[in-house]
């Protein structure tokens, strides 16, 4: 009989396979069963927590808007890189000082900050280049050396008799006359109403006088709308500033004009300055005078001998000596100057050490110091005239505000600078008077009225009007005035 062998066991039988785990398990050491149970633990629960968090990102992504506790918002997504835009610094061109529709009432922002300005106006010329950046190599003559920053104003008012306790005072009155200035500056740049030539002439006078050019962080865009404003005026009439009493503000303008090149340096400013000089050169009489009209033909001998008056010269020598001071090339200008020292030394009397208005003799207290400051200004500050004038004005001419009236901006304006350039006890005298005077009648907004009054249009009963205009009339005072208060650094004195 044939013998059947048992059925062969399979190696997947599930029960011989837990029968031969479990009994190799209970062979194992104890530690490796703790083991054993600790990793399948871990599996067990690392397991779970994926399949956690799995479950917690669909529900994100798949559950309806669920309301939760308000918190800060989160911040705004940046823009994408071919979005943004760069806005370039820009300096202080002339193109960019185009005329703006309201003015300035507080300091310029910095560089970094752009000023949005409209276009020029079409067919107005520019100056073509920055104003921002000054020559290289280029230096301030030692003339205006004392009016480039604060601690030289400062230096200044201290050495020349301001008084260490009153500069403070002094430089608050200024900066207050320049910011009112600023803010009653024309849209159009210039100042004023019917002189405008002149009254823009004056107030950039003023700017200049403290150190204010196109460069200044403060005042630089007004001193620039200024200039430009007397560029394309110059421009569009052949260099000559006005038609209307040319012999005044053609001379005030030029002056200005002048002393912001003596500043700068800007060459554009050239051309316009150079025509201007030589249409005073060429309009002298040739006794050396200057005549309404710039008329040099001497058509009035009986009234006029000398062909013009003191008074209308004092500007035009003013204004020469500003173009000789920024080193101006026209031919003649030399000459001019001689002349003009002939003229003024012709209209002095020897016995009332006065200089006369058209001739010798008569005279008043503004040509005083006309004379007197003409003299110094070519060159004749020693001469016989000039020291006899000096002394006839320190023992009669009194800055008392209640006394003065309209004219009286004009008789201290020239009194101020020739006593100032006199030095000696009579700048001493002077200084103490007209200083306190200024700082205690100036107006809260930093202007001055006429003198004699808190009216900024002379009275209908004046004996006479200079400036009338109720434009004109304010810029006029508060020039005039300011810059006797500008007086200790605005020029080097002669007597240094």
């Amino acid at each position: 009989m044939q013998e059947v062998s048992a059925p062969t066991q399979s190696v997947f039988n599930p029960q011989t396979m837990s029968h031969a785990l479990m009994t190799r398990f209970r062979s194992l050491p104890f530690y490796l069963v703790a083991v054993l149970l600790h990793v399948l633990f871990l599996l067990i629960f690392g397991t779970y927590t994926v399949s956690e968090k799995s479950a917690t990102v669909i529900t994100q992504f798949t559950a309806p808007e669920q309301k939760v506790a308000p918190g800060p918002p989160p911040p705004p997504p940046p823009p994408p890189p071919e979005k943004q835009k760069t806005t370039p610094v820009q300096t202080a061109t002339a193109k960019s000082m185009a005329p703006r529709p309201t003015m300035i009432s507080t300091p310029l922002p910095s560089a970094a900050v752009v000023i949005p300005v409209p276009a020029p106006v079409p067919q107005m010329a520019d100056m073509g280049k920055s104003l921002a950046i000054l020559p290289k190599n280029f230096a301030v003559s030692s003339i205006y050396a004392a009016r480039v920053n604060t601690q030289t104003r400062a230096g200044a008012i201290t050495r020349y008799g301001g008084g260490a306790t009153k500069a403070d005072q002094l430089e608050g009155a200024v900066y207050r006359a320049l910011n009112w200035l600023q803010k009653n500056q024309n849209p159009d740049g210039s100042w004023g109403g019917s002189y405008k030539p002149a009254m823009t002439g004056l107030a950039l006078l003023t700017m200049l006088a403290h150190g204010e050019t196109q460069t200044s962080k403060q005042y630089g865009e007004t001193v620039q709308k200024g200039v430009q404003w007397l560029m394309d005026t110059g421009r569009k009439n052949k260099n000559v500033f006005a038609s209307q009493h040319p012999e005044y503000q053609h001379a005030i303008a030029t002056y200005a004009l002048a002393e912001d090149y003596a500043l700068t340096q800007i060459g554009d400013l050239l051309t316009v300055l150079e025509g201007a000089v030589e249409k005073i050169v060429v309009s002298q009489c040739p006794t050396g005078a200057w005549e309404y009209g710039y008329n040099n033909q001497m058509t009035r001998p009986d009234e006029r001998p000398l062909g013009g008056d003191l008074s209308i010269s004092g500007w035009n020598i003013q204004a020469l000596k500003a173009a000789k001071n920024a080193g101006v090339k026209v031919k003649g200008l030399d000459e001019a100057m001689r002349k003009a020292l002939d003229f003024t030394k012709a209209v002095y009397d020897d016995k009332t050490h006065r200089f006369g208005y058209t001739k010798k003799g008569g005279g008043s207290d503004g040509l005083l110091g006309v004379g007197i400051l003409s003299m110094m200004f070519l060159g004749a500050g020693d001469s016989k005239e000039a020291r006899g004038a000096i002394r006839e004005a320190s023992g009669r001419i009194k800055c008392d505000w209640n006394k003065g009236n309209e004219g009286s901006s004009y008789v201290w304006y020239y009194v101020t600078q020739a006593m100032f350039q006199g030095g000696g006890s009579y700048w001493v005298s002077w200084n103490r008077e007209f200083r306190d005077t200024l700082l205690k009648n100036q107006m809260p907004d930093g202007h001055w009225t006429v003198p004699g009054s808190k009216e900024d249009v002379p009275p209908a009963d004046a004996k006479w009007k200079q400036v009338a205009n109720p434009k004109d009339s304010p810029i006029y005072h508060t020039t005039m005035l300011c810059m006797m208060l500008e007086v200790y650094y605005r020029f080097l004195p002669t007597f240094k």
